[in-house]
C-alpha cells in the first residue's frame, strides 16, 4: 500500500557537560533545537561565551535542524548542524578551535513499496564534520575521525539520493557504527577522548534513531566528568 506520511525526527546541540568534580556542574545543553512535531520546519539556537573556571570554557555555538517539505521527487530530507568554537578544557590540556557537526537524512516515497532490502530505512549519513586545530597539551593531533565523517558533501548527496545505495560506503558506514565504543584516545592524567562516537538508539518504531557525537571526553583526573561539544540525532520514518 502507498506510504501515507512521513514522521520527521532531528535535534541538535552545541555544548553540553556534567562535572561531578569539581562542582557539580551541570549544562543541560546550549544551543538545544530540535523538530517537536514530527513536521517539517526550521529551527535553531545560539549560546553565547562560556566558562567554568579552571575547568572548561568555549567562545560560543551554534545549531539548526531543517526538517524539509516533500519535494517534487518525493524526496524528504532532514538536514541537522551544529557547530562548538574556542573549546578549551583544564586551561590548554585540550583545545580546538571549532568543531563541526552535520547530519542528513534522505527517505524516497517511491522506496516505500519497492521490496529492496533499504525499502524501509531512511538514510543517515555525516554531513561537513571537522574538527579545526585540535591539541593535546599544544600538540596537534591527527584527524582520526572515520571514513564516513570526512566524505565530501557531492559524494553524501550522491549517496543519499540514489536508488540503490552505495555497498561500500554502506559498509563503511556499518564499521563506523559498530566499532564506536573502541574508538578512543586516553590520556594520562585527563581521561578518554571518543571521536566520531556514532550510536543507534531504541525507536518506537522499527528502525533505531542515529545519534553521532564529532567528539566526546570523559575527563578523569584531576576534574571527573562528562563533556559534549556538538552532536545530534537523525531520522525519519515513512508509514
Amino acid at each position: 500500500m502507498p506510504m501515507k506520511e512521513y514522521l520527521y525526527h532531528g535535534q541538535a546541540v552545541g555544548f553540553q557537560a556534567d562535572i561531578w568534580e569539581p562542582g557539580p556542574y551541570k549544562v543541560d545543553g546550549h544551543a538545544r533545537c530540535g523538530v517537536p512535531d514530527q513536521k517539517p520546519g526550521s529551527y535553531s539556537g545560539a549560546e553565547g561565551p562560556f566558562e567554568i573556571p579552571n575547568v572548561i570554557s568555549h567562545a560560543g555555538c551554534t545549531s539548526s535542524v531543517n526538517a524539509m517539505q516533500e519535494d517534487k521527487e518525493g524526496y524528504f530530507r532532514t538536514e541537522v548542524f551544529s557547530t562548538l568554537n574556542g573549546l578549551n578544557v583544564e586551561n590548554g590540556a585540550l583545545t580546538a578551535d571549532e568543531i563541526k557537526l552535520g547530519i542528513v537524512s534522505v527517505y524516497r516515497r517511491d522506496w516505500f513499496d519497492s521490496g529492496k532490502p533499504h525499502a524501509r530505512r531512511t538514510r543517515v549519513v555525516p554531513y561537513g564534520c571537522r574538527i579545526t586545530n585540535l591539541r593535546i597539551h599544544g600538540v596537534p593531533i591527527p584527524n582520526f575521525l572515520p571514513a564516513p565523517f570526512q566524505y565530501s558533501k557531492e559524494r553524501c548527496d550522491v549517496y543519499l539520493r540514489a536508488d540503490d545505495p552505495d555497498p561500500t560506503m554502506d559498509g563503511e558506514i556499518r564499521d563506523a557504527i559498530a566499532t564506536s565504543s573502541s574508538r578512543f584516545m586516553y590520556v594520562k592524567n585527563f581521561g578518554r577522548i571518543f571521536l566520531g562516537e556514532w550510536t543507534l538508539l531504541p525507536n518506537e518504531h522499527w528502525h533505531p534513531i542515529h545519534q553521532i557525537y564529532v567528539m566526546r571526553l570523559a575527563l578523569g583526573s584531576p576534574q571527573q566528568g562528562g563533556v559534549t561539544p556538538p552532536g545530534g540525532q537523525n531520522d525519519g520514518t515513512g508509514g
